[in-house]
């Protein structure tokens, strides 16, 4: 689907740290001077839970909140062609296209860093509510990384069962402190 929007498209979440979001916040996003596997292009989610893996507040990291202008022309198709490293600079040169939409919207590359419209940090509390509101969405059963885990685990109740959460007693209360001073309880309603 290549395509533009009449509608801003997002929220889209990107993970880093402080310091990164403070100049990403003054100067705006930049492409990366070194390739990852996707090149160099600027890497957002669609997932706040994929984001707050890289932006961890509880080792200095925070989550932005950015949004697409309707004008961006995106696509969702990177028609069979290999996408990894160079490839991907490759394509957004040869298809003229503003950013890709790719792993089922868990990660998009932007190209053209103009084509982010707003950007904003999300503070810790908005980041645990959207974490948990994804959790209820996801459903019990869906497997994350780092604290992210950790946090499913709680909210799940499956935190007795979970050896990262049972190994490290202060690290599992002071996330069930967090949880219940930003959403008022530590477990799930549909638990």
């Amino acid at each position: 689907m290549n395509t533009s929007t009449v509608q801003a498209i997002g929220p889209l979440y990107h993970g880093t740290r402080k310091a990164a979001a403070r100049t990403i916040l003054r100067d705006g996003f930049r492409r990366s001077r070194s390739r990852s596997y996707t090149g160099t292009g600027i890497c957002l989610s669609e997932s706040l839970t994929v984001a707050y893996e890289y932006g961890m507040y509880e080792t200095g990291g925070c989550v932005l909140e950015a949004w697409l202008s309707p004008a961006t022309h995106w696509t969702d198709r990177v028609d069979g062609r290999c996408t990894q490293g160079n490839a991907w600079d490759a394509y957004f040169v040869s298809s003229g296209m503003d950013a890709v939409r790719s792993f089922s919207g868990n990660v998009w590359v932007v190209w053209r860093p103009n084509a982010l419209v707003s950007v904003r940090r999300l503070s810790h509390r908005e980041a645990i509510r959207s974490l948990c509101a994804e959790f209820d969405a996801d459903g019990p059963d869906c497997g994350y990384n780092g604290v992210v885990s950790d946090y499913a685990s709680i909210w799940w109740k499956q935190d007795a069962s979970d050896p990262n959460l049972t190994r490290f007693p202060d690290h599992h209360r002071r996330l069930i402190e967090r949880l219940k001073r930003f959403i008022g309880r530590s477990h799930s309603m549909e638990v």
